[in-house]
């Protein structure tokens, strides 16, 4: 039904304003308690995953970007994914890119985002986390700096989102090249003497892009050993487009620049959590994200080198039955 009736449908208005629907029918749907109680039955996965101080319900998450602002996430949980992330959360509110800013490519099953920081900021974050938390599941919360912050302030933008949600959530994604190498690992420096005297254990992966070279794989895996890093999200939007087969070249040069997700990411971040997975003595755990739009990808993922896979595209494009497929395909894939 979502395919033949009610993606079509969806597909005609503006991706961000569906998306803003999506989420005000997420907010109704949140005090349909009989519905809510029918809907996670009907959803459920069973396959616990432990990884250090994390218990996961099954090994399949919500990747970033559905959730910025912690509206919906207690409900998006009830579709059957073992964790969430929320963000990209910054210190400070902030408009993001001027619209339009997301770009479908049905054909290619792929999305092109440009959106930028756009979020409410991490005291709306906290009251909504704290309002809204009812059931069972990992949250996550990608963080980053306010966009014009340099030098020193990158630093302290880190650490006020870091401590601001470190209690309430369980675990932080730092995304690799979203800020200077050297400043990274200060952030990093700074994180990880924070959780050294802190009552609670708050893990940190780091996101990576779809386009990183083996040398600075190696360095990211370099300090991931030094700062006790728990594991790696591979990988983030690429930029490059030729994954892009059936997309018309002047209707891509017209929506301009912007990060590929979905089908166009193409076997990149299958590369790189292979790469991971034969360079770190499986001592990390390992995300696998980016170009998963059926069952068969998140299976494939996994036999690349993933212990756990993050979708955001195909949720979008098949609904919200594809958390429930990957999931029982996986716990298939394990017995």
């Amino acid at each position: 039904m979502y395919n033949l009736i009610i993606r079509p449908l969806l597909f005609r208005i503006d991706p961000e304003k569906v998306h803003r629907m999506l989420l005000d029918w997420l907010k109704l749907y949140r005090y349909l308690l009989p519905v809510r109680a029918c809907v996670r039955s009907c959803y459920k996965v069973s396959e616990p995953f432990s990884y250090g101080n994390l218990c996961f319900k099954n090994r399949v998450g919500l990747s970033a970007g559905f959730d910025k602002n912690a509206e919906t996430f207690d409900e998006l949980a009830d579709f059957g994914f073992g964790f969430l992330e929320l963000g990209t959360v910054t210190p400070d509110s902030q408009p993001g890119n001027p619209s339009p800013r997301i770009f479908r490519l049905v054909e290619d099953e792929s999305l092109i985002s440009r959106t930028g920081f756009n979020n409410c900021g991490i005291d709306a974050v906290l009251e909504h986390i704290r309002k809204y938390r009812k059931h069972s599941y990992v949250l996550g919360v990608n963080i980053n700096k306010n966009p014009l912050s340099t030098g020193e302030q990158v630093i302290k933008d880190f650490e006020r989102v870091f401590t601001s949600l470190y209690d309430s959530v369980d675990y932080f994604t730092l995304n690799w090249g979203s800020i200077d190498n050297d400043l990274f690992i200060k952030v990093l420096e700074n994180l990880t003497a924070f959780r050294q005297v802190a009552n609670k254990r708050c893990s940190i992966f780091i996101k990576l892009p779809a386009d990183i070279d083996e040398k600075a794989l190696d360095m990211v895996i370099s300090l991931a050993y030094k700062y006790s890093i728990e594991g790696f999200i591979a990988t983030g939007p690429t930029m490059n487009r030729v994954g892009l087969h059936r997309t018309d070249a002047k209707q891509l040069e017209k929506i301009g620049n912007g990060g590929v997700s979905g089908r166009g990411i193409g076997k990149k971040s299958q590369k790189v959590v292979r790469y991971l997975s034969e360079h770190t003595d499986r001592h990390f755990l390992i995300i696998g994200a980016g170009g998963i739009m059926t069952e068969e990808d998140a299976a494939e993922m996994i036999s690349q080198g993933a212990d756990m896979v993050q979708i955001y595209s195909s949720f979008i494009y098949s609904g919200p039955s594809i958390v429930h497929k990957i999931g029982k395909k996986l716990k298939n894939k394990s017995i």
